[in-house]
């Protein structure tokens, strides 16, 4: 038998990560009587396949690892072979597993994943972030992501990728959001007895979409209210008391938080009650009054002490006080306010006016 001549057109129909399907085209004329010989070379390791068609599946090959494939045209006395034609290629790598955020940040976030295959120390990583319409890629055995848009949702996939640098193992995704910025200029544009009004901004791109969650503490007792704008109105407050208000951004996911930013304030104490003058004599007053506030044990008293424009102040961690040092026989009106423990938050105060 004459030698076959070479196979034509050889190529890989379908790669996949343990097989490969290869193809060929045979222009002889007595090739209806072929059979073929597929070497299949990986380092030292060598096989052989033999196929009566001209194609063949070749099974059971390592993920993300090169082969030589060599198909040699065999006559009909199964001896004599032609020349052999080669290709080599590598086989898909696994898809990577354990996707995971070990890490998210306002504007970045780190990955970690796992992979098993033999090869996988001969692998780079292809990570696709997706954000809407945008699409960017990083080459990179580095899995931190950056540059991304706070309180934003991402799509990021996974691709392992052989020693060729360009044989993709199948994509593994993970879809989250990146924190929101912390909010900024919180203040209490109100402060009442029972209720406090606070008011912040936020600046990100996102935070059309944001809720907010304000965490209110006092003392050991934990609260949390829901905004969808940056205000609220925090009702049921204890007179006197100080809390804690904290607000987080909360992501269009109504899990994902940014840091909380806190400011700190007492609620006013309630006016007095039951002002009166127990005694008034030519150049002093006693006045006595009561407080019913659960905070009241840590108020102090500012007695204000007014006749015609002028004006003094006492204090009083008690309550009542003695005015001494008044004019016989002049009007006066005395003002007493509820101090809570900062020595600043006054209630409404409460007045008495009379003769000396």
């Amino acid at each position: 038998f004459t030698e076959p001549g070479p196979v034509l057109d050889l190529k890989a129909e379908y790669v996949a990560v343990t097989s490969i399907n290869l193809s060929w085209v045979v222009n002889d004329t007595a090739s209806n009587s072929y059979t073929y010989r597929i070497e299949i070379v990986n380092g030292s390791s060598i096989r052989n396949l033999t196929s009566n068609v001209t194609k063949a599946e070749v099974t059971k090959l390592i993920p993300g690892t090169m082969y030589n494939f060599t198909v040699f045209a065999i006559a009909g006395d199964n001896q004599t072979e032609g020349e052999g034609v080669s290709i080599s290629m590598y086989t898909k790598p696994s898809p990577v597993h354990d996707l995971k955020a070990e890490y998210v940040g306002v504007t970045s976030v780190n990955l970690t994943w796992a992979v098993n295959d033999a090869a996988s120390d001969t692998y780079t990583y292809r990570i696709e972030v997706v954000n809407g319409s945008s699409v960017s890629n990083l080459m990179s055995n580095v899995t931190e992501v950056t540059e991304l848009t706070p309180g934003t949702m991402y799509n990021f996939t996974v691709f392992a990728v052989a020693a060729d640098g360009q044989t993709e193992g199948e994509g593994v995704s993970i879809s989250l959001y990146t924190k929101p910025s912390p909010v900024h200029d919180l203040k209490a544009e109100y402060v009442g007895v029972t209720s406090v009004n606070l008011t912040w901004a936020s600046n990100d791109a996102a935070s059309d979409t944001y809720t907010y969650r304000i965490e209110v503490v006092n003392g050991s007792s934990v609260n949390n209210l829901t905004s969808s704008v940056t205000e609220a109105e925090v009702t049921e407050l204890t007179p006197g008391t100080m809390y804690t208000f904290t607000v987080f951004a909360v992501a269009a996911d109504g899990q994902t938080e940014g840091e909380g930013v806190s400011i700190s304030l007492y609620t006013k104490p309630s006016p007095v009650h039951d002002l009166k003058a127990e005694y008034d004599g030519v150049t002093f007053v006693n006045l006595t009054w009561a407080a019913n506030d659960i905070a009241s044990g840590s108020y102090i008293y500012r007695i204000e002490v007014v006749n015609g424009s002028s004006v003094s102040n006492l204090t009083s961690s008690v309550t009542k006080v003695e005015v001494t040092e008044l004019i016989p026989g002049t009007m006066y009106n005395f003002t007493v306010f509820a101090v809570a423990a900062d020595g600043q938050t006054e209630g409404e105060g409460v007045s008495i006016s009379l003769y000396t």
